[in-house]
């Protein structure tokens, strides 16, 4: 009787492992599974092609059995709570979310030109016109992200990828979250809201992260996202890798350097040490995309 119990226990766990295969429960729903372009602690992200779209597509796989209980009940249902609710032309696209006991699959738009990241590795730096082009259309994604209530909290080069028009596409969302209610303007709001999730990459930290204190994650999107640009001009970090945060903030008060070997102009300059400031003094989305930064872009088209 027990040999035939446990016969039984072990062709269960070997049905339920075949029924959990990611490449056969995606292969239902019309899709092909294709390489590994991205992985995390507790999810995958694959291409796959997709019969319904005859497309080739992105597909992040989270794991219900290897994320904790926190990431399970809290940064899930806020992400996905995010990718049903935001529509943007500089965010991906997200098609549709499957979920099994197992796994949840969301399948999104797939960046072609890959991240800015990679773009970076293979150019070192970026003319200054093409880096202000992609930083007005991340500004603009953030800007919608803050007007609908919610803030990314994990801008870095990694999350950001190309369209095969070389457009900017914001991604992964797993350390958004929602800082006012639906309906509720940030003008109407008494008290910023205050975030005591201290996440993201050391590199893009604003000093009020760093404090290890409550902060307002709006301005610290800003912060992160002038990182980039920064990036993308000089070929290197503004600050440092390091996640020794007491020498980051060192680093940080002594206020943003510019590299001598190359030559930016002074708006850009002007715009940066605005932003790389303390948050009491940064300057918002709205004056970023009016600043004589952008106002340059409008007199050299004409």
């Amino acid at each position: 009787m027990v040999e035939t119990q446990t016969r039984l226990d072990q062709a269960l766990q070997e049905n339920q492992h075949r029924t959990s295969d990611p490449v056969k429960t995606l292969a239902k729903s019309g899709y092909i599974v294709g390489d590994v372009i991205g992985q995390g602690t507790f999810a995958t992200v694959k291409t796959a092609y997709w019969s319904k779209l005859k497309a080739k597509v992105a597909i992040k796989i989270l794991s219900k059995t290897s994320a904790s209980a926190h990431v399970a009940q809290k940064h899930v249902p806020r992400e996905l709570e995010v990718i049903r609710t935001l529509r943007h032309p500089n965010i991906i696209h997200f098609y549709e979310i499957i979920e099994t006991n197992m796994r949840y699959y969301i399948v999104m738009q797939y960046g072609e030109n890959g991240t800015l990241l990679e773009l970076m590795r293979t150019n070192r730096t970026l003319a200054e016109p093409r880096v202000r082009r992609y930083y007005g259309q991340i500004i603009g994604a953030i800007q919608y992200m803050h007007s609908c209530g919610f803030v990314h909290r994990d801008i870095k080069l990694e999350n950001v990828v190309l369209d095969a028009k070389d457009q900017v596409k914001l991604i992964d969302f797993g350390f958004a979250c929602r800082v006012r209610d639906e309906g509720t303007t940030l003008s109407s709001l008494i008290e910023p809201y205050l975030s005591t999730t201290f996440c993201g990459s050391h590199a893009y930290a604003s000093p009020e992260i760093l404090q290890m204190k409550p902060y307002d994650p709006i301005p610290a999107d800003i912060w992160a996202s002038t990182v980039i640009i920064y990036a993308l001009l000089f070929g290197r970090l503004p600050f440092t890798n390091s996640k020794n945060t007491k020498l980051l903030q060192q680093i940080i008060a002594k206020g943003v350097q510019f590299p001598s070997t190359i030559t930016v102009t002074d708006e850009v300059k002007a715009l940066m040490k605005q932003i790389f400031v303390p948050v009491r003094q940064r300057v918002t989305t709205a004056y970023i995309l009016c600043s004589q930064w952008f106002l340059m872009e409008l007199t050299e088209t004409k």
